[in-house]
Parts: structure tokens; C-alpha cells; sequence
């Protein structure tokens, strides 16, 4: 079983850009299993949506990618972010292998069929030999274009994990960066009072 972490923190496996802190560090907790179903577990103190409904903590939800995911109603999961399960590759690659076999028995019946009034001649062979290697053929094409999906889901998702984490770091630093500002103002506003303070205080002993 396949965990991914989310939340705000940079380390989680979807990180979540909120520069409100609303979102929690580790907010919540996916889990996809092999046969590719889904379930989530909030760990947040604001809460986890499903759909709108807010779900208990620590209790595993069942989720597809068609629900709508909400962390603290202040960001959504972006499935992109969530690398497809390969289930459905073993279904396809089964449903090419169902037709390879329908397809040699269609053969294979017209072939007996035929026995009792014609003999089986090389052009029956090559052409029952052709049917299977072009089944053979498709199911490796199949493969291959199954994988390569595969692959292309899993790079999409650490793209977005990427640009999340790029996000995150920017919103941190503006973050970091209006804090400072905020004090040095405060500082510059602390040491002309206390300047005030004491030019009043001299005009006074004087």
C-alpha cells in the first residue's frame, strides 16, 4: 500500500501552499492500495472535507478521485498530485489477452468447421500463425502504452509536488520577509516614542 503524506510542511508528499497557516504541517494522510482504492485520514486540527462533509479525525474514509478533497476549506487536493494506481494496467492488459484468445477460437472454429470438406492447406497455418503473433503484437503495444501512461502519471504528480513545494517556499519567505518588515517598523516606531519620551523629559528639567 502506497502512502502519501499532505499538508503544509515541505517534506510532505503533497504539499499544500497556505500562507495562512490554517492548513496544518501534516494535515491529512492518503493511502492507495494495490487493487487502486482509496482512503483518507485526517490528522489536522481544522478539519478535512469530503465532498463538504467534514470527516472524524483518525478515521479511514474511503475517497475516489472523482470526490472533492478540502483541507481546512482553505485548499483542495489536486488529484493530478496522486500518480494513477496501476490496477486498471492488469485489466487492460487481461481485457488484450480476452480478445487474442476470442479472436484464435473464431479461427479455430471456422478452421473445424471446414475439416470435414476441405484440407488444412499452408495458407491456413501461415494465416493462424499471422492471428497470433498480431495478438502478441497488440498486447505488447498495449503494454508498452500502458507503462508509458504510467510513467507520465507519475511524473505530472511530482511536477505538481514540485511546484507545490516552489510555491510554498516563495509564500514562506513573503511570509518571513512582511514579518521582519512588520518589525522593523514596530522598532522604528518603539525608538521615536522613546525619543519623544525624552526630549520631553529634557524640556522639562530644563
Amino acid at each position: 500500500m502506497k502512502t502519501y503524506s499532505i499538508g503544509r510542511e515541505l517534506g510532505c508528499d503533497i504539499v499544500i501552499n497556505d500562507s495562512t497557516d490554517v492548513v496544518s504541517r501534516r494535515h491529512a494522510i492518503l493511502n492507495v492500495t494495490p487493487t487502486g482504492s482509496m482512503t483518507i485520514i485526517d490528522q489536522s486540527s481544522n478539519g478535512t472535507y469530503v465532498n463538504g462533509i467534514r470527516i472524524n479525525s483518525n478515521v479511514p474514509v474511503p475517497v475516489t478521485r472523482k470526490d472533492i478533497i478540502s483541507f481546512a476549506h482553505v485548499a483542495k487536493l489536486d488529484w493530478n498530485m496522486v500518480p494513477r494506481s496501476n490496477a486498471w494496467v492488469k485489466y487492460a492488459v487481461s481485457a488484450v489477452v480476452a480478445v487474442a484468445i476470442v479472436a484464435f477460437l473464431a479461427f479455430g472454429l471456422d478452421y473445424f468447421k471446414n475439416t470435414d470438406v476441405e484440407p488444412v492447406t499452408p495458407q491456413d497455418r501461415t494465416a493462424l500463425i499471422d492471428s497470433v503473433k498480431k495478438a502478441e503484437m497488440a498486447k505488447q503495444d498495449s503494454l508498452h502504452k500502458i507503462e508509458k501512461a504510467k510513467q507520465d502519471s507519475i511524473k505530472k504528480a511530482e511536477k505538481g509536488k514540485q511546484d507545490s513545494i516552489r510555491k510554498a517556499k516563495k509564500a514562506e519567505e513573503a511570509k518571513k520577509k512582511k514579518a521582519e518588515e512588520s518589525s522593523k517598523k514596530k522598532s522604528k516606531k518603539n525608538k521615536e516614542k522613546e525619543d519623544s519620551t525624552k526630549q520631553r523629559s529634557e524640556r522639562v528639567i530644563g
